[in-house]
C-alpha cells in the first residue's frame, strides 16, 4: 500500500467514504485464511466482551442494526455465546468478509449477520445485523422459527466452483440485482435467474418450499422460488433501497449483501397470477433491515438465499455509504495509483 493511500485510509477509516478503496489496497496482506481466523478472533474477542482481544483498528467503527455504537455496547456486551452454525464470505480481493453466526445474548438466541472491512490485517469497519429472540419468536417473517440450520450451513454453499466456471464480479452482481428487481413490486413479469433447486431460509426458516397446511391457503412460503416470484406474491415490497455488494466470493459463488426493503403501506391487497387475492395486514408502514447472502451455482442461477432480517422503523438507513460500490478492485487500485 501506497503512503499516501496508508494516510488516507487511517483518515477515512471510521467515515462513511470510500473503505472498500482501502480495503482493495490492503487485501495482498490478508488472504482467505487470514479472513476467516479474523473472524473466529472477532468472535472469540465478543464473549470475553473486550474489543482489544480482536485486532482492531484505532478507527473502527461499529453499528449494530443500523446505529453506531462505541465499542463495547450492544451485543458486545452481553454475548454469551457461538454456536457451531456459521456460513462466511470471503473476500481477499477487497479486504471483505461476511458472517452469519447462531449465537446467544443473555442466554437467548439470535442469529447474527456481520460485515467486517479489514485493511493491514486490522479490522476497520463492523456493521451487523442481529435477529434478536423477539424477532425469531413471533416478530420475524414466519413467525415462531422452526430450528433449521443445523450446525453448518447447506452444502452449496461450501462448493468451490471449478476455475473455469467462476464469473467475475460484474456478473455476480447483476445475477444478484435480478432477485431484489424482481421482488421489488412484484408482478410475476420480472423473473430473477433461479436454479430448479433453490430454496431460502430467513432467519432460520424456510420461507420457500415448505408444505402448505391442511386447510390453509399457500403463501410465497408454499411454493418454489420460481413459482412465488412468478404469481407476484411479493407486490407489497414497493421499494428495495440502499442495495449494496459488501463480500463476493468468486471461488465459492457466493455474494455477500446488505438491503432495505420499504412496505409503503399503500398496498392493502393485490392479486395473484392464479386468481386469488393476498390481504395485507400490516396498516402501518415498515422496512425490513436485511443481510443476505446469495449462492450462484456454476450456470450463473441463483441456487440458495440465506437472510437475516428484522424490522426496523420506516425508511430507517443501514448507517453506511450507499453509493455505488467499486466491484472490480483493479478500479480501486487504479483509482490511487502512484
Amino acid at each position: 500500500m501506497t503512503i499516501r493511500l496508508r494516510v488516507l485510509c487511517i483518515l477515512v477509516g471510521s467515515s462513511f467514504a470510500l473503505p472498500h478503496l482501502c480495503a482493495a489496497q490492503a487485501a495482498a496482506d490478508c488472504d482467505r485464511g487470514c479472513l476467516n481466523g479474523i473472524v473466529d478472533q472477532y468472535l472469540r474477542a465478543i464473549l470475553t466482551h473486550d474489543p482489544a482481544n480482536a485486532p482492531m483498528a484505532l478507527s473502527v467503527r461499529y453499528t449494530e442494526n443500523g446505529v453506531e455504537l462505541p465499542l463495547p455496547d450492544g451485543l458486545w456486551r452481553i454475548a454469551t455465546s457461538v454456536g457451531k452454525y456459521r456460513l462466511t464470505v470471503a473476500d481477499p480481493e477487497l479486504g471483505e468478509v461476511g458472517f452469519f453466526a447462531r449465537m446467544q445474548e443473555n442466554g437467548a438466541p439470535i442469529l447474527v449477520a456481520t460485515r467486517l472491512a479489514v485493511v493491514d490485517r486490522k479490522i476497520t469497519q463492523i456493521e451487523s445485523v442481529i435477529a434478536h429472540t423477539s424477532d425469531l419468536l413471533g416478530g420475524g417473517p414466519q413467525g415462531h422459527r422452526p430450528d433449521v440450520l443445523g450446525d453448518a450451513p447447506r452444502p452449496q454453499f461450501l462448493q468451490t466452483l471449478p476455475q473455469g466456471d467462476r464469473r467475475s464480479r460484474q456478473e455476480m452482481i447483476d445475477i444478484t440485482n435480478t432477485y431484489w428487481t424482481g421482488i421489488e413490486n412484484n408482478d410475476g413479469s420480472r423473473p430473477p435467474l433461479f436454479a430448479d433447486d433453490c430454496n431460502r431460509i430467513e432467519d432460520g426458516a424456510y420461507t420457500t418450499n415448505r408444505p402448505t397446511p391442511a386447510g390453509a391457503e399457500s403463501t410465497g412460503a408454499n411454493h418454489t422460488c420460481k413459482q412465488a416470484f412468478a404469481l407476484g406474491f411479493y407486490h407489497d415490497d414497493t421499494r428495495l433501497r440502499d442495495r449494496r455488494f459488501l463480500a463476493i466470493d468468486r471461488e465459492r459463488g457466493l455474494v455477500y449483501t446488505s438491503v432495505e426493503f420499504d412496505h409503503d403501506a399503500t398496498v392493502r391487497s393485490y392479486t395473484l397470477k392464479n386468481g386469488k387475492t393476498v390481504t395485507v395486514k400490516r396498516t402501518a408502514p415498515w422496512t425490513w433491515m436485511m443481510h443476505e447472502i446469495f449462492q450462484i451455482n456454476r450456470e450463473g442461477k441463483i441456487s440458495q438465499v440465506e437472510a437475516v432480517l428484522l424490522a426496523v422503523p420506516y425508511g430507517m438507513r443501514p448507517g453506511w455509504h450507499t453509493g455505488v460500490r467499486v466491484p472490480d478492485p483493479q478500479a480501486a487500485k487504479d483509482r490511487f495509483a502512484e
